[in-house]
């Protein structure tokens, strides 16, 4: 071989190995975080929510699935069993059960999730955000529940519980544990919505079967958490991801009220943020709202008129509340709109105007109190003294307003009784002053008549 050839390969070898101690430098890739997402049932009833919603979205295909983890926690062992592949399953309190349910003891079912403690560490402690399903008033969803939110908060996890309350057919007793349960739940959630079973004949009629009716429930909890997964993971023209769902559920034990609702056609935009408002699950609506996060997806023809009308009927249930929204664009919602609404800190409906003026009301003295009835005895007579031809409720009201005063006008009426008894009486007093004259008269006339 000659001296050249030897001196190439050389060279070669050294470029690849470069300089000692040194390695080739990579071209730097940007890192976008993705949150970990962990969907977690709880019990017999949370468990088979959230079987049914893993198999409806890995039907669905959504991107971003990887990230997502749908997890079946129960102490039954049967349940356990028949839980869908698409879920994952954690099997817990197994010695103190021994493979049975809690039989409707929520200590039983708090005595077994505290055994395994430590594994639930281990499940949870890989997710960015733990959505807990479970529906309360039974043992080990009421039981184990606050113990999985505890354990969430004590590793720093953004937690949001959707909880469901017993049927009213199900008894006092079962209600009485659901309250129980959701109060030990709500100091270690940053967030929860409340479902409770009795509005699923909102969304069903009376010949709608028991496994359709419980399907129509999730159906609506699948949409909401599509929803969920769009806004976090599909970027936007005005883009929201997880920090904007930090931002809004930062705070800790708040009623949060969810939806998502597309509509297409004329007046879609109307249609679309009429529906996202009125959610048929939920006994509460966002009145006194202080923080929401809403993000809009339409087709590429989305006017900005339609996004302004959908933001200005959104913010007007409280303008004063922190509000982040975002807006997307896709093909895939060709001639939609689509609205995906979490709004927490519902249920604070202040109307201070209104409790000045009650208090006003209540708070008047007596002197005070007969003048605002003379005011409305006075203000009844001239709408009385008005044009005829009044409708039954007016005159009504008139009537129930002319009442007070017609009591003022009874000692007018005792004064008059007692003119006319004075007037008797003078009358009285004539008579018989004319009678002793007409006595006295008449003995003089007999007088002159003797002499």
């Amino acid at each position: 071989m000659s001296k050249s050839k030897i001196q190439n390969k050389k060279s070669k070898v050294r470029t690849k190995v470069g300089i000692a101690g040194m390695t080739p430098k990579k071209p730097r890739q940007e890192i976008l975080f993705q949150p970990r997402i962990g969907i977690i049932g709880i019990g017999g009833g949370g468990g088979s929510v959230v079987g049914e919603i893993a198999k409806i979205i890995h039907r669905k295909r959504l991107p971003h699935l990887n990230k997502i983890k749908f997890v079946v926690a129960n102490v039954d062992y049967q349940a356990i069993k028949m839980a869908p592949k698409q879920a994952g399953t954690f099997y817990f309190g197994k010695e103190i059960t021994r493979g049975l349910g809690c039989g409707m003891s929520p200590q039983l079912g708090e005595k077994s999730a505290l055994q395994d403690k430590k594994s639930i560490e281990k499940l949870l402690k890989n997710c960015d955000f733990c959505i807990f399903i479970s529906c309360l008033g039974g043992g080990t969803g009421s039981g184990a529940t606050p113990v999985f939110a505890e354990v969430a908060k004590s590793l720093g996890i953004l937690s949001l519980g959707i909880f469901t309350l017993p049927f009213s057919f199900e008894g006092s007793e079962r209600g009485k544990i659901a309250r129980n349960s959701l109060e030990k739940i709500k100091p270690n959630v940053n967030a929860f919505a409340i479902i409770p079973n009795q509005r699923i004949f909102k969304i069903i009629d009376q010949k709608t079967p028991i496994h359709k009716s419980l399907s129509a429930m999730n159906n609506v909890l699948v949409k909401i958490l599509e929803g969920f997964i769009e806004t976090l993971y599909a970027p936007g023209l005005i883009n929201l991801d997880f920090s904007d769902f930090k931002a809004v559920l930062e705070k800790e034990s708040q009623l949060t009220y969810l939806n998502s609702q597309e509509f297409s056609g004329v007046n879609r935009t109307e249609k679309a943020a009429e529906a996202v408002l009125n959610n048929p699950l939920m006994n509460y609506d966002i009145s006194g709202v202080q923080g929401m996060l809403f993000n809009i997806v339409g087709s590429k023809d989305m006017k900005m008129s339609e996004v302004e009308g959908i933001s200005k009927k959104i913010e007007s249930y409280n303008p004063r509340a922190k509000i982040i929204f975002g807006v997307m664009q896709g093909n895939q919602h060709h001639g939609k709109i689509k609205i995906t609404l979490i709004a927490v800190g519902c249920g604070a409906k202040e109307k201070p105007k209104l409790k000045k003026k009650r208090a006003k009301k209540t708070t008047l003295k007596p002197g005070e109190e007969k003048q605002e009835i003379e005011k409305q005895g006075s203000t009844a007579k001239e709408t009385l003294k008005g044009p005829a031809g009044l409708k039954k409720e007016e005159v009504a009201q008139v009537a129930a307003v002319e009442a007070p005063a017609k009591k003022e006008a009874g000692p007018k009426t005792i004064k008059k009784k007692k003119r006319t008894e004075k007037i008797e009486i003078i009358k009285k007093t004539n008579i018989r002053r004319n009678a002793l004259d007409l006595h006295k008269q008449a003995e003089e006339d007999e007088k002159k008549v003797l002499e």
